[in-house]
């Protein structure tokens, strides 16, 4: 049932216009008023906004989902997952239609409404850059708002049921209106992008492995393999290969000679790694 219910809201997200009860203006609105009358009371600039602005619409969905979600044989479930995935894609414009609109403008080299279209693809605002450094650009945008338009809600649905792409879309407005809008607060600003980034972490890596089976696997294997090695066996107090007292692999592959409780002067101190300074004379444990 899950997979009929993407697969109808793939079709009609595409067929419906935009705007409506899909956008963000309702959600906004709501925010607002609560913002107004939560923040004098000291309620608003902390997590406690957040919750506010999220949690009851949740927990209404959650009921719903609960309670009529296997009516029908669970015909009324899936019409639930097919209108919360609706509303989890967005009410603008289709992902086809900004790009359709970007590559028109980029080939007549009009710059202007290029620049307009790759910040509608964006999602916000962005400096002006050159002609022929947007499509680069554009691509880099396109996955995030790919990932966040449709990849991050199919994997919250397919995980939590309509409860779970509902939520993940208040969550992404309750961000939005703190970017946008004036006088939501530091505190509150800060919860949400929190809370967005670990609802994000997982679907980034899955999105990420699905566009490199699909794409160059072994460009993108080697430079996930590069990256983890350059974050894991940097900084000192030991983190990473450090940890386990275990080098990184040199440049030719090999992994350095070890001598055991040899202190040596590191970039911060005294370290007692136990591993062949580097030629510039810092610790394999501290080494970046």
């Amino acid at each position: 049932m899950q997979l009929i219910a993407i697969l109808i809201a793939f079709i009609l997200t595409g067929l419906l216009s935009p705007g409506g009860w899909r956008s963000a203006r309702g959600f906004n609105r709501l925010a607002d008023w609560l913002r107004q009358r939560l923040l004098p009371l000291g309620l608003w600039n902390h997590a406690g906004g957040l919750i506010a602005v999220v949690i009851p619409a949740l927990l209404l969905v959650l009921l719903v989902q609960w309670l009529v979600g296997g009516w029908l044989f669970g015909l009324v479930g899936g019409a639930l997952g097919v209108i919360a995935l609706l509303f989890a894609f967005g009410g603008g414009e289709t992902l086809e239609a900004e790009v359709a609109a970007f590559t028109s403008a980029w080939r007549r080299g009009d710059e202007a409404a290029a620049q307009r279209a790759l910040e509608a693809i964006a999602g916000s605002s962005l400096e002006p850059v050159p002609l022929e450094a947007m499509p680069e650009l554009a691509a880099e945008h396109l996955v995030i708002r790919a990932r966040t338009r449709w990849f991050a809600p199919v994997f919250w649905f397919v995980v939590l049921g309509p409860v779970g792409a509902f939520g993940y879309r208040l969550v992404v407005l309750a961000r939005a209106f703190g970017d946008f809008h004036d006088n939501t607060g530091p505190g509150y600003c800060q919860c949400s992008a929190r809370l967005i980034t670990i609802l994000d972490w997982l679907p980034n890596r899955l999105m990420a492995l699905a566009l490199a089976l699909v794409g160059h696997f072994n460009a993108t294997r080697q430079a996930w393999a590069a990256r983890w090695i350059r974050t894991s066996s940097s900084g000192c107090p030991r983190r990473g290969w450090g940890r386990w007292d275990w080098p990184p692999r040199t440049a030719r592959g090999t992994s350095p000679v070890k001598r055991w409780g040899t202190p040596m002067r590191c970039c911060v101190g005294d370290c007692t790694s136990g591993w062949r300074r580097s030629p510039r004379r810092r610790c394999w444990a501290c080494s970046s």
